[in-house]
């Protein structure tokens, strides 16, 4: 019997605690009985506790001498990228978008899906359903909701169907929130879609440069009167894009929002801004002189969520264990343009260097397909030796394979790891820890 390779411990005082990243668990123990532990793995089992042993096995913290954790997350990984039992679609019911963010990795054109597209769509889901014990959907733009139609009416259809099949329905939306009405909340509650995502950079000086109208305008006013009526209806994250210069001003926000009355009533998450450059006119590209570097990032983000904590929104936590990280290295999820075509990374809507079909005959993708599924994190050495490996599972495809956006593939994870722990475990001690985490045995933690 050995320690994982992915224990992370920590202590608070005389009570130490250890953090497993291929379970998820946390398992919090006296510093006497620690010493047990690692004198029972030195050979010493005189004093062994063995209920606590157990726990410790069952959480994966102790493992058999000749066990190959990256072959069994290696295993894992490669069962959920062919599994059938859950299909899911990003649908881009709009690539037009009523905003012009400096920052957008998208080269957008005014384009809404087509009651042709639908049609197809709807052939894809019935091909897929009789193998899916799930269908999950997100709605996706330039603006998803300037395609409220095909929104609506695909919503209804996936429902239909999926009653019909016994197949449970599961929806969400990234929205700029500029439309987010109380009406078109009732719709979308009404269709299942039970989150949404709503991007805030800042204060409103700061957020109207980021995210102004196409004309110029600023957004900030209506977002903010429109987030109290959609979290009436839907659970609503407030995503803050950061730069070099704006996550200085993050406090102004939580402020404002804390004022707004939206503590305790939604969430917050930082966003790591990215230039990506793909070789199309998308705005992005010419922003990467003002974006944190992955370490820079790692280290904000640990400030960004105890503001935020302080101000009594919901934050992420410890992050959980992964099998596979995202839809682009997944066989049974794509991407639906609004123009019907085809890819499998989110980076890559409006791209047409990275179209992969079309959902007229999906079935027949050409040679692009090939890259995101031969996408192998296991192949890599750094990747194969990190601790970070069970809750990234190699990070973003997309970031890995261009060599300027290489750092960009991990998360932070790897970078802030104790102390991410060392965070999570104050919260436990002061009691401020989601209660929405199950414990069993001896507080180990499960997700």
């Amino acid at each position: 019997m050995r320690q994982s390779q992915y224990n992370i411990w920590s202590r608070r005082g005389d009570t130490a605690y250890v953090f497993n990243g291929v379970s998820g668990g946390v398992i919090r123990m006296s510093e006497s009985e620690r010493d047990q532990v690692l004198r029972f793995l030195e050979g010493d089992d005189s004093e062994a506790p063995a209920k606590l042993l157990e726990e410790l096995v069952r959480g994966r913290m102790l493992v058999s001498d000749d066990a190959d954790e990256v072959r069994f997350l290696s295993d894992r990984y490669r069962l959920s990228r062919h599994d059938t039992s859950t299909f899911a679609l990003t649908i881009v019911t709009s690539l037009g978008c009523n905003f012009d963010c400096p920052y957008c990795f998208e080269a957008k054109h005014p384009s809404i899906v087509t009651p042709e597209v639908e049609a197809s769509i709807l052939r894809i889901l019935d091909d897929r359903l009789p193998a899916a014990s799930a269908f999950h959907v997100s709605w996706f733009g330039g603006e998803p909701l300037v395609g409220k139609r095909p929104l609506l009416s695909l919503s209804d259809a996936f429902i239909s169907r999926c009653d019909a099949a016994g197949v449970a329905y599961t929806a969400d939306i990234i929205t700029n929130g500029y439309f987010l009405d109380e009406e078109t909340c009732r719709e979308l509650q009404a269709r299942r879609v039970t989150s949404a995502q709503i991007t805030i950079d800042g204060p409103p000086d700061i957020h109207d440069r980021m995210r102004p109208l196409a004309g110029g305008q600023g957004t900030f006013a209506r977002i903010l009167d429109n987030l109290p009526i959609a979290a009436k209806y839907i659970g609503v994250t407030v995503r803050v894009n950061l730069d070099v210069a704006n996550w200085l001003r993050t406090e102004e926000l939580f402020q404002i929002l804390q004022r707004a009355g939206l503590s305790e009533v939604i969430g917050v998450y930082p966003g790591q801004l990215v230039g990506v450059a793909d070789g199309v006119d998308a705005p992005s590209a010419s922003y990467g002189n003002r974006c944190l570097s992955n370490h820079e990032f790692a280290d904000v983000q640990r400030r960004f969520a105890k503001l935020a904590r302080s101000y009594g929104f919901a934050v992420e936590g410890l992050p959980g264990p992964v099998a596979t990280p995202c839809t682009a290295v997944r066989s049974n999820e794509l991407i639906i343009g609004s123009d019907g075509e085809l890819y499998k990374c989110w980076e890559s809507v409006g791209n047409r260097f990275e179209v992969i079909g079309h959902v007229d005959d999906y079935e027949n993708t050409n040679g692009r397909l090939a890259k995101w599924l031969r996408y192998d994190p296991f192949s890599e050495p750094e990747c194969r030796q990190c601790i970070a490996l069970p809750v990234c599972m190699g990070g973003c495809a997309h970031h890995a394979m261009d060599l300027n956006l290489y750092e960009n593939r991990c998360g932070t994870f790897r970078w802030n790891y104790q102390q991410s722990v060392d965070d999570y475990i104050e919260l436990v001690e002061t009691g401020e820890a989601s209660s929405s985490r199950r414990t069993a045995g001896r507080q180990m933690e499960t997700r």
